[in-house]
């Protein structure tokens, strides 16, 4: 060192040191080698530094000397200016604003306490500006009533809950003060005191506690677990170095106001004595120099040695000598909050105190002082927290706090039928119940067997605990009042209550491990106890919804039944119980059935055939089968034929006359029957369904029969409606409706009904039905009618002539026609050329349509080979064979179909009358034919231009290339 070194700071790993020169060398612990000395503008009468200040964040320092002169230094700055407000005041404490961050270049509010007992609030902000004040305000919020000892320690921190409530904590040699209250408002703050509010309530009597001693020196010293840079925590404890000893303590921050104490759990510890060093058997204290504060630990300093006294058990774990040389002395020690690093220094040197796993055995010491929790936190591994477990869960045991200590087992390690048995042996089966249900929350997915075993268990402890409450409520409920209000028995209400609570705790047990339990055993305990309520809800837990219906159907409770079977998804379980229940309730059990959309009604009938509608019809008017059924057929769409003729026979067999439904159920069906037509109509006419039978009759299209039926029961109106029917034959719609004429004029002998009955129909004329009336009847009734048809008779004869007339002038018409179209003919060029085959076209026979094309005939017949049906080329090929035998009978030579044309055409047309006057009457029959048949050969070959005609048209999606000439196009390819 250049000079002896009076004092030193550490802060966010820069190091500040305060020579005897008056010097300030400031150190970047990041890079130690760069010493960089700070200039102080201070004149020679202004004393000697007597203490500097480093705010945790290590950007504003305070210096103060010995004759009140203080300075300010900034970290970018390269000398120190002074504090001209400050002036007269000597520094002894300052208690740093947290709030002060990076981005703010500002102290923000910062308590400073001096040597002659004030505390003033100040806010500094660093100029660049050398004759600007940094100190924006300066103003004394306090002073320590009948004491000018110096304020050796101050701090302040904000209530979590209130940014505006305080608590400030001052200390003297002697004295440790509180305030705690609501600063000023924020829109004041940096530009004036805010802590004047919180300190004014102290003006008069305020509280301290007073530890006696004539210590020279003190401090306070606070810590935090969380001290980062720009989030610094809340303080946790705080030391302070009085004369008696380290009083030290926790901060709790709650909801305290004036006169309350922020401080717990205080406690003083005593200077521990060395040997002295005149006789070593007469041990002497001695009064460190400084104190630090770590989580587990007092850093104690003296002026030969150092060491750190473990909170947990006041015993020193760490004592090292610090060498000093001759003329060298301890000076103090300093922390860097923010970095956690403890530094001593001596006139002539500085050391830096490392910590290495304070924590270490952390968890022992709180083990010992049966602070259990706390051991818990620290501890570094599974062996660490199962002693932990095991010594707070046998402390409990001991204590009688038998649930405590059962949960307490369930996380150690300790044999699972040693702790059983301990708790077995007290008789302490709520502990056990605990311990077993904690120990079945750890077991591992594939302990399959240990969890069976203790879910078991379990449910047998339950159903006792159960018992026995129950057993309790009805003594305590019999038995008479107690006269002992000292100590009054349990009332009823008291085990009813219990009783609640263990029901609910065993069926949220039941819900959360039911799948671990052996059903039959689960069954057997609950039956053997005499739980039905258990078994029930047991039953309903895990889907055995069959032993619950099983039951409500013993107990007759057909509503309890109907709603448990309403919650099954197994068909089988319906087609099992539901027979017995359609027989009991089934209003319920058909209302169930339709909520299920799963079941097949086929397998329902068997239920179906035990209801009795006779039992229920004063309770339900509606048949309960008949209701299902028509919900399956109309509903769900059913086509199974069961079914319907199930319902059919249902509503054939009603004893009611009215065959309303019945109808309505055939005429749904349609035309598509799902029923059976032989089996309805035999079941309807058994059973008298005249109606019904009616429609069936139709259905299977015997509509004679239906109206036969119709009228045998005089129901016209049926008659008619079924006369109708067939749409698609009027002979025996006619048939139909005479029937009917014949019904009402015969069998009801109703003339003007008869007639009446004609007007409906559009078939029947008078004549009809006139056979039908008797041979002796007046005519008065119908005279207009028979007037009118042979009026209608009338005119139709002359429709029919008008007609005829028509016809004949038609025919002369079309006579006239024939004869011109023989004379047609066309001009044609002696140089025209035949279209096909491009030869002039008079070489030989030929054809010329009025589009002026001309072919010759047998260039056109080929051609129509190839485009004509397969039919008419038959017909073609049929006509030439025929021409060419009749006109040319032996042939020499065979030829081909072109040459037979031509020479039938040729025999057709230049036959000679030689040949004629042979055999006229055989020539005329030949020629007969042969005219016949050329015209049907005009009409096949020459009914239309093969250029421009229909043929042409539909020859268009046809290929220019046909299929026998690929193989010409295969010889092109390359």
């Amino acid at each position: 060192m250049p000079a002896k070194l009076i004092d030193m700071a550490v802060s966010n790993n820069i190091l500040i040191v305060a020579l005897e020169s008056s010097r300030l060398l400031r150190v970047d612990l990041d890079n130690p080698l760069e010493v960089e000395e700070i200039e102080i503008t201070r004149k020679q009468s202004d004393g000697k530094i007597a203490k500097i200040f480093f705010d945790p964040t290590g950007r504003h320092l305070i210096i103060t000397t010995d004759h009140g002169e203080n300075y300010y230094f900034y970290e970018k700055w390269r000398r120190t200016k002074p504090l001209p407000k400050f002036k007269g005041v000597t520094i002894t404490s300052i208690a740093w604003n947290k709030q002060a961050t990076l981005t703010d270049p500002s102290t923000r509010e910062i308590l400073i306490g001096t040597k002659n007992g004030l505390i003033y609030e100040t806010c500094i902000e660093p100029t660049d500006e050398y004759f600007k004040k940094e100190e924006k305000y300066f103003k004394q919020v306090y002073s320590i009533h009948e004491s000018t000892m110096p304020i050796t320690g101050l701090y302040f921190e904000q209530f979590p809950v209130n940014n505006r409530k305080y608590f400030v904590m001052a200390t003297t040699s002697t004295r440790i003060y509180q305030f705690i209250g609501f600063v000023g408002p924020n829109t004041n703050r940096g530009e004036r005191a805010i802590f004047e509010n919180l300190f004014a309530k102290y003006d008069v009597n305020p509280g301290f506690q007073e530890l006696p001693g004539d210590l020279p020196h003190s401090e306070l010293h606070f810590f935090s677990r969380y001290h980062e840079l720009q989030q610094q925590g809340i303080a946790e404890t705080f030391a302070w170095l009085t004369g008696p000893g380290i009083y030290h303590g926790s901060l709790v921050f709650g909801s305290q106001n004036k006169g309350d104490s922020v401080i717990d759990d205080v406690q003083l510890l005593q200077y521990p004595a060395t040997p002295s060093d005149d006789d070593f058997r007469k041990p002497v204290i001695d009064i460190p120099i400084s104190v630090a504060l770590t989580e587990f630990h007092f850093i104690l300093l003296y002026k030969d040695r150092v060491r750190a006294i473990c909170q947990l058990n006041d015993q020193i774990v760490y004592e090292e000598m610090i060498p000093v040389a001759h003329g060298e002395r301890v000076v103090g020690m300093t922390v860097d909050d923010i970095k956690k690093t403890f530094w001593i220094y001596t006139t002539l040197a500085m050391y830096e105190l490392t910590i290495n796993n304070e924590e270490r055995d952390v968890w022992k010491l709180y083990l010992e002082k049966k602070k259990y929790n706390s051991a818990l936190r620290y501890c570094k591994d599974p062996a660490q927290k199962d002693k932990v477990f095991t010594a707070q869960a046998r402390d409990y045991f001991g204590q009688r706090r038998y649930k405590m200590s059962a949960e307490t087992f369930a996380n150690s390690t300790v044999p699972f039928e040693e702790v059983a048995l301990m708790f077995v042996e007290k008789d302490e089966v709520d502990a056990l119940r605990v311990y077993l249900m904690n120990k079945l929350t750890r077991l591992r997915k594939s302990d399959q067997t240990q969890k069976t075993m203790i879910a078991t268990w379990l449910v047998d402890l339950y159903l006792s605990k159960l018992n026995d409450l129950e057993d309790f409520a009805s003594s305590a409920h019999c038995a008479p009042p107690s006269n002992d209000t000292s100590n009054p028995e349990p009332s009823a209400e008291y085990f009813l209550d219990q009783l609640e609570e263990i029901r609910d705790e065993f069926k949220n047990f039941l819900e959360m491990y039911n799948g671990y339990l052996h059903r039959p055993t689960t069954y057997h305990l609950m039956a053997s106890q005499n739980r039905t309520n258990e078994y029930l809800f047991f039953a309903s837990l895990i889907g055995d919804y069959e032993k619950v219906i099983s039951y409500w159907i013993t107990e007759k409770n057909w509503t309890k039944a109907l709603e448990v079977l309403s919650k099954e998804a197994d068909p089988d379980v319906f087609y099992k119980f539901s027979p017995v229940l359609m027989e009991n309730e089934p209003y319920e059990t058909v209302n169930v059935w339709m909520r299920q959309n799963n079941l097949n009604p086929r397998q329902l009938i068997p239920a179906l055939l035990r209801y009795d509608h006779k039992k229920v019809s004063e309770k339900y008017a509606q048949n309960q089968a008949t209701r299902y059924l028509s919900h399956v057929v109309t509903t769900l769409n059913n086509t199974d034929p069961a079914i319907h003729n199930f319902l059919l026979t249902l509503y054939a067999t009603q004893k009611t006359s009215d065959e309303t439904a019945l109808l309505a159920f055939l005429k749904n069906e349609g035309f598509e029957m799902h029923y059976d037509l032989d089996y309805a109509l035999r079941l309807c006419t058994q059973n008298g369904r005249t109606q019904s039978c009616v429609h069936i009759y139709s259905q299977m299209g015997l509509y004679e029969e239906a109206v036969n039926l119709a009228l045998k029961n005089n129901d016209l109106e049926l008659a008619r409606i079924n006369a109708d029917k067939p749409d698609d034959d009027e002979m025996l719609r006619k048939k139909l409706w005479l029937n009917i004429a014949k019904h009402v004029i015969q069998e009801n002998k109703d003339t003007k009904g008869a007639l009446e009955f004609l007007k409906q129909s559009n078939l029947l004329k008078i004549e009809d039905i006139l056979p039908f009336f008797p041979d002796f009847v007046l005519i008065d009734d119908f005279k207009q009618e028979i007037c009118e048809a042979l009026e209608k008779y009338n005119d139709t004869i002359d429709d029919i002539k008008a007609e005829m007339e028509e016809a004949t002038k038609t025919g002369d018409s079309i006579r006239l026609d024939i004869r011109e179209l023989r004379s047609r003919f066309a001009l044609v060029n002696p140089v025209e050329r035949c279209y096909l085959c491009n030869s002039p076209l008079f070489n030989r026979e030929f054809y010329i349509f009025p589009c002026q094309h001309g072919f010759h005939a047998d260039c056109l017949t080929d051609k129509m080979y190839k485009i004509l049906p397969a039919r008419h080329i038959k017909r073609l090929k049929a006509i030439q064979d025929y021409m060419a035998k009749e006109t040319n009978p032996v042939s020499q030579s065979p030829v081909g179909p072109t040459a037979k044309l031509m020479n039938t055409a040729k025999n057709v047309i230049f036959s000679t009358d030689a040949a004629i006057a042979e055999n006229k009457q055989e020539h005329d029959l030949v020629m007969g034919k042969i005219d016949q048949l050329r015209e049907e050969l005009d009409d096949v070959v020459a009914s239309e231009c093969i250029l421009c005609g229909e043929t042409m048209i539909k020859s268009v999606d046809q290929p220019f290339i046909d299929d026998d000439e690929l193989d010409v196009i295969t010889s092109w390819a390359i």
